[in-house]
């Protein structure tokens, strides 16, 4: 995880020998936001910043104020660099006493009046939320302290909705296949320990949402989006598609498609794409392009595989945020449902 600029510091600057009375004085006239005692962040730089900045900076005061630590789940998984859902609403770390576990009080802080000042206190922070357990052997990554990384996928599989952990262990599964600890075409499942630990759960509910979630997990999809939307299908009943399979044509090869459900019993083949805004918007995703060539180049794909006799079906975030539209749009592709549609919860909202 990377931290962005902008986080003030005072037991460095003590450190140095540098004296944090600018620092208190700008606190105290509502120019920075007390993200923990002793870290700071701008005023205007806090209220600029994306949510999940906001929760780095909450991170990783939290992580250097509070001896022995020890981060899980969902902010574990952040703090690894495998992507989440949602921007996580607590630092959620490991506790041994049971008289701890629970939400944490607020430590965000700003004063005055200003629209600024309340309008940061009513978004309020990320203050801590302890979970009863122990991790004897966390590991460290660039300076935090994790609940391992199998503990990580195993405590959200069995905790939380598909729509949260798949995102989470599809990850986990990418580093896992880099890692060489898992096949790129196995599940998380086949690796060791996670199969024994889902058995050995007690609560039967707990052990059907694990065993599913990890049974889908792979290398293979590539973003939150994709796994968000693997879900989705789940949930629907229809059918999980190919992951990230390859098309040609009489002029060579056209590219990847995220999804593509091959044809069956008289339905045409349907490659399915979920379309993110970075794809067009984040400039390191677009490799030098502008947002208008990469529209352009996307559509002369779509008609190359349409050109193949096949199905395509695009859908975004609010599509899958609202099953009943991704519904609509895979029947409209020729796509129906494999059994009937699922009871899971379904009520997350978009990723921060």
């Amino acid at each position: 995880m990377n931290i962005p600029p902008g986080l003030i510091e005072t037991p460095a600057l003590l450190r140095t020998g540098i004296t944090t009375d600018s620092i208190h004085r700008k606190f105290r006239a509502g120019e920075l936001v007390r993200v923990r005692r002793g870290y700071y962040v701008e005023t205007s730089r806090w209220l600029e910043a994306k949510p999940w900045d906001r929760f780095a900076w909450s991170l990783a005061a939290a992580s250097r104020a509070v001896p022995g630590l020890i981060l899980c789940r969902e902010t574990a998984a952040f703090a690894m660099g495998i992507p989440v859902l949602r921007t996580p609403t607590h630092v959620e770390c490991i506790t041994a006493a049971s008289s701890r576990s629970g939400r944490g009080r607020p430590t965000l802080s700003v004063l005055g009046q200003s629209p600024a000042a309340r309008k940061i206190r009513q978004e309020g922070g990320f203050p801590l939320r302890f979970h009863l357990g122990k991790e004897r052997n966390p590991d460290m990554v660039g300076g935090y302290a994790c609940s391992a990384l199998v503990q990580t996928v195993l405590d959200l599989a069995f905790t939380s909705r598909l729509s949260q952990s798949l995102v989470v262990a599809d990850g986990a599964a990418r580093e896992m296949w880099k890692q060489g600890r898992l096949d790129l075409h196995g599940s998380l499942m086949d690796v060791d320990g996670i199969a024994i630990a889902v058995r050995g759960n007690q609560n039967a509910s707990a052990r059907r949402r694990a065993e599913v979630a990890l049974s889908l997990a792979t290398p293979l999809s590539e973003s939150a989006g994709e796994s968000y939307s693997r879900a989705a299908f789940h949930y629907l009943g229809f059918q999980q598609p190919e992951l990230q399979h390859r098309f040609t044509d009489a002029n060579g090869f056209i590219g990847r498609a995220d999804f593509w459900w091959p044809p069956s019993s008289g339905r045409r083949g349907v490659v399915g794409e979920f379309d993110g805004k970075g794809k067009y918007l984040d400039a390191e995703l677009r490799n030098g392009a502008t947002p208008e060539e990469v529209l352009y180049k996307e559509k002369l794909r779509e008609d190359r595989i349409r050109a193949l006799g096949f199905g395509f079906v695009r859908w975004g975030w609010p599509h899958v945020e609202n099953p009943e539209r991704l519904r609509r749009k895979l029947l409209q592709g020729g796509l129906s449902p494999a059994r009937d549609a699922g009871r899971i919860p379904w009520n997350l909202p978009r990723p921060g």
